[in-house]
Order: structure tokens, then C-alpha cells, then sequence
């Protein structure tokens, strides 16, 4: 995803005006459940000493690593908690740390958010009813709330899902609804807490066009991401770490120190990473300028490798890429060859979410409108042991759904799912079915229940009649894969009182703690920091060798190239085209449904648009470099 170049300042620099946000020495603490030898409860600092000054119109970026307090900062801003120690000022709203219930009403009048997790503003069973939740809360009359109501579904790309209710939606969807509630708003102050984390490619860019429209109308924004990429759009950066600010100036300055943003657990953006490897590796690039647009960092490669006379200007490299062309429809393959039973196997198989009747005048038209249809259509495919299978697609293209049907939460309306034999629609063996696939969910803190994290971990092999001794090795071994250290605070603590990334890791040990040979997983890369997704993909690439049979859901083409052996790539609920990751993203007739491609294979085919000497189809980062070096050699 290339950045948008940077936005000429709406104001001359150092102009005092009203800030939107002023936060002035805030403190904010979470108690961990424990108690110090006084019997007082101890404190987690979430935010130490927050001092900072964000002017109306500013578009600001806030990022760092996984518990580094983003979240919570986000919170303070929209009024959610209250800082123990320091002094706020919200869109004009003054508060010396305690707020009222009245001065947090008048700060959500002037304020919008938009949480991680979209489930966690649904507050009922239609779309459209949810985006007109707000408006409805600020008393405008019927027809403004229909208006703004149609105009924000129109703005997100749900116009289509307006009557649906929100929990057959898929994640992405539900992402897009939550920001059309925040939209239907109008309101001074935005705030977006990973709002594009679930989302595909384009997906993505809509969030961030939305945003610039918004900017350019002088709304103040302020967003969370683990997408660096998406922090090179803000005219402003503040990195936290362990609750304080660690950087706050221009994106390119943070990224061009890669020692802090190694310190910082951050992962640069896709062109500082290749030109920071490149000048490393090949010796004709050690002065290649800072470039954060791929066009002109391929224009820069190309001249140092002595193709300058043939080099096109950036701007006719960016014109000259190959186009993407007409997915094709992939013919259905019969699962189980050669007579073993596969780890997954579908075949012709359908399935279809009933929608909730309408009840509100203002969504009774879009019933009527658009009717329900296959979730998925005739699907047909296997996963072998000791293999990885990636489901790509646009959002709500089917993957969730093809998901859930893969580890039996959900059966086929017609067809069959069939786990190492086993029939998803024998109730007779679900017992059997559930010690043989795992499932970790787009949000796995949904599925965190118990008081504690040994308890958590420990619930499916107890279910399973092992002994207690047996459950506490199984706990131990599924902490030491996931990369959690093992230790008596950890395991005493509440889930829910864990950093996303932290719980996203209990929920996979709990899975792992089965010792399922079958594994599925939905976005597992979601809302991690670069720490995260590398632990993450070492864990598959390691289960995979054990034999495990992984299907992964991802809206990164990155990952799918990386760890996949076998890509489906679905639209609307069919299975359009699969293969391996490189017949798949580099086939001439696959890309119009492929919600995005590799950023390495993306970048290689700039270069041989541009004249370089290089194969146009490395798939991953290292492959490129090494690329680039051949051809420097040649």
C-alpha cells in the first residue's frame, strides 16, 4: 500500500490555536487482582506521565508494541477512563482527572470511536439500526438520522449489508459497520483504535481515504495500527513505550532510526525495511536516498544497476506495472487422493446465515432490496497433514464462514465437511471431532472464560480426562510455544487483564495444550506487534513440521506467500482460483480477485517495468534482495 504524499500543513507550524486534545502529566493504572504484603491492591501503570498537545485538524498516528498503552491513551481521549493522577481538555471539555457522567456525555457528543474489536459498540441485531445508534442518542430528527445513516454505509462500502444483522457479518464487515457508526456521528475529534486490523488491502485504503477527506475538512483524527505503512499517511507520529512517549515528530524521522524502531518492537514500512537490506547486500545501493514512495525507490534501484538509459521516471514505472487481470474459476478437486483421509476435506459444499427480520423504518427498505444468499457455494478442497493452507479474499468474500464449517462450529447446508473421516454433522462423534481440530477465532479474547490463565489453558485438556499432572506439562509446553514465559504471575492472572497480543497467545496455548493435529485459524496475525507475527510464524512453520495440519485465514498477502503451501482464494463464497503461492499471485488471470499481492512481488515487477535486469516474481523480501543482488552482479 503506497502512502499518499505528504499533506502541505493546513497552518503555518508553531500557530497557537485551540487544541482538540490537550493531556498534561495523565497516570492511568489498571489493577493487576493482586495484592502487595500490605493487602493493598497493586497497580499496572498503563500511562505514565502523558503529556501531549494535539491541534484541531491534525491527523496523528500512535504507535508501539503490543501492551505499550495505546489502547488505553485512546481510551483517556474519548472519556472511557479517567486518568488517577493529571489534567485532560477534549474537544473543549475540561477535566481534572475524576469526570463526571455529564462532562463524559458532552465529551461523546463531540467524539467518535472506533474500538479494536467491532463487537464491542454493536448494540443491536441491524446494521443500519447500529450506525443510526448515535445520531438517535443525540435526539436528530428522522430524517437527518436516515441521511447520515445512508451516507455513512455508502462512505464504508455497507450499503449492501445494511439489513443484515451484524453477527453473520464477517469480521471485516463488522469493522466497516463500526465506523460508519462512528461516521454517522459527524464528530470533531476521531478516534480509530486499529479500525483497519481485520480489514483486506482495499479495504484498508477506503479507511485511509476516509480519513484524508475527513482531514481535509479539519476533523482531528487520531488512529492506532500495527500497519506501518499506515502511519506514513499521518502528518504526525507518537510511538509509546511501557506507558510513555517515546517518539513524537514526522513518520519518516521515526523510521529512518531503525535502532529505535528495533527498540521500540516496531517494524518499519515495507520500503525502509528493502532499502535499509539492500544497502546492506548490494554494494551498487549503498546511497540509495530515503524513499518512502515504491515508485521511486524502483526508480533508484534501476539507475544504480546501470539501467538508467533504459529507466523510465517514476511516474511512467508506476503507469507501465502490469495491470491485474479477470480472476478465473477454479474447477473443484475431489478431496482425499490416493485413499487416505485427508486432515480437512470439503466437497460441494454450501452454506447460508438466516438474517433477522427488519424492525426500524429507516432499514425496512433494504430488506426488500437485498435478500440473503450463500454464504459459500459449493465448496471444494483438502488439507493434507503437515501442511498449511491460506484463505484469502476480499472482505466478505467467505473465509470466516469457510473457517467455522472447517472445524465443525458450524455444519453445511448441503455437502459434507469431513475431519480426518469424521463427518462435521455426526452428533454422534462431536466429542471425537472436538480432540482433533482446534479453532482460534478473529478475536480470540472472546473465547477466554476463566479466572485465571493456567485455568484457561487447562480447560480442554481437562475436558479430555487428563490427569492433573498431565494437564500442568501440557500447560507448561503450550506457554513455552507460544513464547510466554512461564512463571506463577503470569498463570494467577485474569486473561482479560492481558495485552491483546498476550491474550491472543493464551487463546492459541489453549488450543495447543489439546494437541489437536489439525488447527484452524482465523486472522492469527490480527492486532500483533512485528514481535508477535515473527513468534507467530515461527510457531506455524514449526506445528506444520510436526505434522499439524494449519488453515489460516489473512488479509496479508505477505504471510499467505511466506508460510502457505496451498493458497484458496475466495469471492463471494466461491473458490475462484488455488495453488501454491507462487502460481497463485503471479497467474496473469487471478488478480481482480486477490484483495491485494505480496509487497516484494508488487516491488520486483516496478523493477521490471523500469528496465532492471530481475525476475518480475519474488514473493518475499529475501528473495528480492537476492534478486537485486544478481542482477547488480550480472
Amino acid at each position: 500500500m503506497s502512502p499518499r504524499p505528504p499533506r502541505t500543513p493546513q497552518r503555518p507550524r508553531g500557530a497557537r490555536t485551540t487544541p482538540t486534545v490537550q493531556l498534561e502529566g495523565v497516570w492511568y493504572a489498571y489493577g493487576t487482582g493482586t495484592q502487595d504484603a500490605r493487602g493493598a491492591e497493586k497497580e499496572l501503570w498503563a500511562l505514565r506521565d502523558i503529556s501531549l498537545r494535539i491541534e484541531q485538524g491534525e491527523l496523528v498516528c500512535v504507535v508501539g508494541a503490543n501492551g505499550s498503552g495505546k489502547s488505553t491513551l485512546m481510551r483517556v481521549m474519548d472519556a472511557l477512563v479517567h486518568p488517577q493522577r493529571g489534567c485532560t481538555t477534549i474537544a473543549g471539555v475540561a477535566t481534572d482527572g475524576a469526570c463526571s457522567p455529564a462532562l463524559a456525555a458532552e465529551v461523546h457528543r463531540r467524539c467518535a470511536m472506533v474500538f479494536q474489536n467491532p463487537d464491542d459498540q454493536m448494540v443491536t441485531s441491524i446494521v443500519a439500526d447500529d450506525v443510526a445508534f448515535g445520531p438517535e442518542n443525540l435526539g436528530l430528527p428522522h430524517i437527518e438520522i436516515a441521511r447520515r445513516v445512508d451516507a455513512a454505509l455508502a462512505r464504508t462500502g455497507m450499503s449492501d449489508c445494511a439489513a443484515m444483522d451484524p453477527s453473520d457479518l464477517s469480521g471485516g464487515q463488522r469493522q466497516r459497520a463500526a465506523i460508519a457508526g462512528a461516521l454517522a456521528l459527524q464528530p470533531e475529534l476521531l478516534l480509530l483504535d486499529e479500525a483497519t486490523s481485520m480489514l483486506d488491502e482495499q479495504g484498508r485504503r477506503d479507511v485511509l481515504e476516509i480519513m484524508a477527506q475527513l482531514h481535509e475538512q479539519s476533523v482531528t483524527i487520531v488512529y492506532t495500527t500495527q500497519h506501518m505503512d499506515e502511519a506514513l499517511h499521518a502528518d504526525r507520529v507518537i510511538a509509546l513505550d511501557a506507558g510513555r512517549i517515546a517518539f513524537d515528530g514526522a513518520p519518516d524521522a521515526l523510521f529512518e532510526q531503525g535502532d529505535l524502531c528495533s527498540q521500540l518492537r516496531l517494524e518499519a514500512p515495507f520500503p525502509f525495511r528493502l532499502r535499509a537490506a539492500l544497502k546492506t547486500r548490494v554494494p551498487r545501493c549503498a546511497d540509495l536516498p530515503a524513499c518512502r514512495n515504491m515508485h521511486e525507490l524502483a526508480h533508484a534501484v534501476a539507475v544504480r544497476l546501470e539501467v538508467g538509459h533504459r529507466v523510465a521516471s517514476p511516474r511512467a514505472c508506476a503507469a507501465e506495472a502490469p495491470a491485474p487481470a479477470t480472476a478465473h474459476t477454479a474447477a473443484p478437486r475431489s478431496p482425499g487422493a490416493a485413499g487416505i483421509a485427508p486432515a480437512i476435506a470439503f466437497d460441494d459444499v454450501s452454506f447460508s446465515y438466516a438474517s433477522a427480520p427488519a424492525h426500524r423504518r429507516h432499514v425496512r427498505r433494504h430488506r426488500d432490496q437485498h435478500p440473503a444468499h450463500d454464504a459459500v457455494h459449493r465448496l471444494s478442497f483438502s488439507a493434507e497433514p503437515g501442511t498449511i493452507t491460506a484463505l484469502v479474499g476480499h472482505t466478505g468474500s467467505g473465509k470466516t464462514t469457510t473457517a467455522k464449517l472447517a472445524c465443525g462450529l458450524i455444519v453445511p447446508h448441503a455437502g459434507s465437511v469431513r475431519i480426518a473421516g469424521i463427518d462435521t454433522a455426526d452428533a454422534t462423534r462431536r466429542h471425537e471431532l472436538r480432540a482433533r481440530v482446534g479453532y482460534v477465532a478473529q478475536f480470540p479474547e472472546r473465547q477466554l472464560f476463566a479466572a485465571t490463565v493456567f485455568d484457561d489453558i487447562a480447560f480442554g485438556p481437562r475436558n479430555l480426562g487428563l490427569p492433573e499432572p498431565a494437564v500442568s506439562q501440557r500447560v507448561a509446553h503450550a506457554l513455552e510455544v507460544v513464547g510466554l514465559a512461564q512463571s506463577r504471575l503470569l498463570l494467577d492472572r485474569a486473561p482479560h487483564d492481558l495485552s491483546g497480543g498476550q491474550q491472543r497467545a493464551v487463546a492459541l496455548a489453549g488450543i495447543i495444550a489439546m494437541d489437536c493435529q489439525t488447527l484452524v485459524l482465523d486472522e492469527p496475525m490480527a492486532g500483533l506487534d512485528p514481535a508477535g507475527r515473527a513468534r507467530m510464524r515461527t510457531l506455524l512453520a514449526a506445528l506444520k513440521r510436526a505434522g499439524t495440519a494449519i488453515v489460516f485465514v489473512t488479509h496479508d498477502m505477505d504471510d499467505a506467500a511466506m508460510l502457505a503451501d496451498q493458497v484458496l482464494v475466495l469471492s463471494d463464497g466461491r473458490i475462484v482460483a488455488r495453488g501454491t503461492p507462487r502460481a497463485v499471485f503471479t497467474a496473469p488471470d487471478a488478480g481482480t480477485a486477490l484483495p491485494g499481492i505480496p509487497q516484494a512481488l508488487a516491488f520486483s515487477r516496478l523493477l521490471a517495468s523500469a528496465g532492471a535486469a530481475c525476475r518480475p516474481d519474488a514473493l518475499t523480501l529475501d528473495e528480492l534482495v537476492e534478486e537485486v543482488a544478481r542482477g547488480a552482479q550480472g
